[in-house]
C-alpha cells in the first residue's frame, strides 16, 4: 500500500502511480481516479454508508465512545450528491460514462466520450463553464501551436 501514492500529493493523474482499492473521506480529491472509485461504490453511498476498508481497519470497532458532530451518512451523500451534480451538468453524456464504470471499464479503455465526461467532473471544485462550452475550448479547440513554433489560425 505504500507504493500507491497519495491523491493529495500527485499533480497529474497521468504521473499518479496507481489506483487505490479503497479511499477514506480526507482523501478524496476528486482525480479522475477516484471519480471512477465514487461511481464503483454509487449505490453504497447512495445509501448513506462509507465503503468498507477490504484492509481490514474499521471505525466503528474501537470500545471509546466518541462524540460525532454529524450522523454517519452525511459523508457519503454530500460527496454522491456532489458527483450527481456535476454529471448534471454534462446531460445525457453523462449516462455514457455510468454505465462504462458500471459495466466494469477502467480509465485505460473508456470511450473518448466518457473520457471527456470524467475530464470535466474531476478537479477539487466544479467547472464554471457550461459543459459544451468547456468541450469546445479545452477539446475542439484550434491547435494553433506545434512543437513551439506559431502556426496561423485558419
Amino acid at each position: 500500500m505504500s507504493e500507491i501514492g497519495d491523491c493529495r500529493e500527485c499533480k497529474d493523474y497521468r504521473e499518479c502511480l496507481g489506483l487505490k482499492e479503497w479511499f477514506n473521506y480526507a482523501e478524496i480529491r476528486w482525480c479522475v481516479f477516484q471519480v471512477v472509485w465514487i461511481l464503483q461504490y454509487k449505490d453504497t453511498l447512495k445509501d448513506g454508508s462509507w465503503p468498507q476498508d477490504p484492509y481490514g481497519s474499521n471505525d466503528n470497532t474501537s470500545n471509546q465512545r466518541m462524540v460525532k458532530t454529524e450522523a454517519s451518512f452525511v459523508k457519503p451523500e454530500l460527496i454522491i450528491g456532489e458527483l450527481e451534480k456535476r454529471l448534471e451538468r454534462c446531460g445525457t453524456q453523462a449516462e455514457l460514462l455510468i454505465t462504462q464504470v458500471e459495466d466494469g471499464r477502467t480509465l485505460n479503455n473508456l470511450s473518448a466520450g466518457a473520457r471527456e465526461v470524467l475530464m470535466y467532473v474531476k478537479g477539487f471544485r466544479r467547472k464554471k463553464i457550461s459543459f459544451r462550452r468547456w468541450l469546445r475550448t479545452v477539446y475542439y479547440r484550434k491547435k494553433t501551436v506545434q512543437k513551439g513554433q506559431l502556426v496561423e489560425a485558419k
